[in-house]
């Protein structure tokens, strides 16, 4: 009996440990999961920003002189020719101006006129010996004198002459007026700087998007690359156009850097207007007839039991179809207890390599490492399988545990 005694602790203390030790092997046997399988189809990764649509070439109309807006001949959307008026200004004052100018002119003239005459006769009587030197060299003085003013008035005509023309402002391009600032009657000063009248877009037919790219995405960005992107007004239609350039200039934006990306985009519908914002995707990868697989199985956390069961799979795996230095990482941080967790057992792992979860033809858990190509935000392209039969198009892949209701 005291044998007996002894013997029964002994033996739950064995079943006890047998139990723990297979518990997690029997517990990974009995999950239910959900799948996702491979398909065959296209593939693009790109970036996305957002931009805002402008005319290529735009110029600004103003005045270089200050008065009153007298007349304006053109409005809002009004297709213009390269030298046709657009408006005029009050010439009135610029005419009081120029008249009192003419009439300084004249005086000057008649100035001068004097001036010259004394000046020939001094001459004479120097040359005579009549007049001393003094007389005759202030007589020089006042006609070089003279003559200045008269060529200062001419001056002074010219520049209010030249201030009539300006006041006639026309188009500099054909185009198209997208702004106008001004209406009739209004005074404009261009003392300090000039005051702008009219915006003319030159073709609406081709537009440009100015598009800021994060530093983290404007290495992926090169000239000539295709775009798509949508407007508001339109959700539902795609329009495509291409990276003309990539302006160096950084641009500071919530203390993150930017580069202003310039995009082309044909506008021979006349759809997109100047002012629109763009939401655009850079097409930078794009691949067809591929094999994919949906992220949800490179993302899926296994369970504790999961993980234990897998190790020696794993470790089995890695030793074989990795290459010596990425292997020898990996199997280090599957023996650390810190970084062999559901969250963290890929981590090692470079970003073109990756793995996820089956179930062979006899139900038992397996584990795949392959080698990863374009990934978009819902399936990545699986370029080739490390080791082992490839799987195909239907095969499954674990995405996640069954929860029991």
């Amino acid at each position: 009996m005291k044998k007996l005694k002894w013997i029964i602790p002994i033996l739950l203390i064995v079943a006890l440990a047998v139990y723990f030790i297979y518990k997690p092997q029997l517990d990974a046997k009995n999950l239910s999961y959900t799948y996702t399988t491979f398909e065959t189809g296209s593939i693009e990764a790109n970036v996305s920003s957002t931009g805002t649509l402008e005319a290529i070439n735009t110029v600004e109309v103003g005045t270089q002189i200050s008065g009153t807006i007298q007349k304006i001949y053109v409005d809002y959307n009004d297709r213009v020719s390269a030298g046709q008026l657009l408006a005029e200004m009050d010439l009135r004052l610029l005419q009081t101006n120029l008249s009192s100018a003419q009439a300084n002119l004249a005086v000057s003239e008649t100035q001068l006129n004097q001036a010259r005459t004394e000046f020939e006769r001094d001459q004479n009587l120097y040359n005579e010996k009549v007049i001393s030197e003094q007389q005759f060299t202030n007589s020089q003085f006042t006609y070089q004198q003279a003559k200045s003013a008269r060529d200062a008035a001419k001056a002074a005509v010219r520049a209010i002459q030249v201030n009539m023309g300006y006041a006639r402002i026309t188009s500099p391009i054909s185009g198209t007026v997208t702004e106008r600032s001004v209406e009739e009657g209004q005074t404009v000063a261009a003392s300090f700087s000039t005051p702008t009248l009219f915006i003319i877009a030159e073709d609406l037919s081709k537009m440009q998007i100015l598009a800021d790219v994060d530093e983290s995405d404007i290495g992926y960005i090169t000239q000539g690359m295709e775009v798509r992107f949508t407007v508001q007004t339109y959700p539902e239609k795609p329009f495509t156009g291409s990276v003309s350039q990539i302006r160096l200039q950084p641009i500071k934006i919530n203390n993150v850097v930017n580069y202003q990306v310039v995009v082309d985009v044909d506008n021979k519908e006349n759809l997109l207007l100047p002012g629109m914002t763009a939401n655009l995707e850079f097409i930078t990868q794009e691949a067809t007839n591929v094999l994919l697989l949906n992220n949800s199985a490179f993302r899926f956390r296994p369970s504790e039991e999961m993980l234990q069961e897998i190790k020696p799979v794993l470790q089995e795996k890695a030793k074989r179809l990795l290459p010596d230095s990425l292997q020898q990482r990996f199997e280090r941080a599957l023996n650390n207890d810190e970084t062999y967790t559901p969250a963290n057992f890929k981590k090692k792992l470079p970003t073109n390599i990756d793995g996820f979860f089956y179930q062979d033809e006899t139900g038992k858990l397996d584990f795949r490492f392959v080698e990863i190509g374009i990934k978009s935000g819902l399936q990545s392209q699986i370029v080739k399988f490390l080791g082992d039969n490839p799987l195909n198009e239907g095969d499954k892949a674990i995405n996640s545990i069954k929860t029991e209701k």
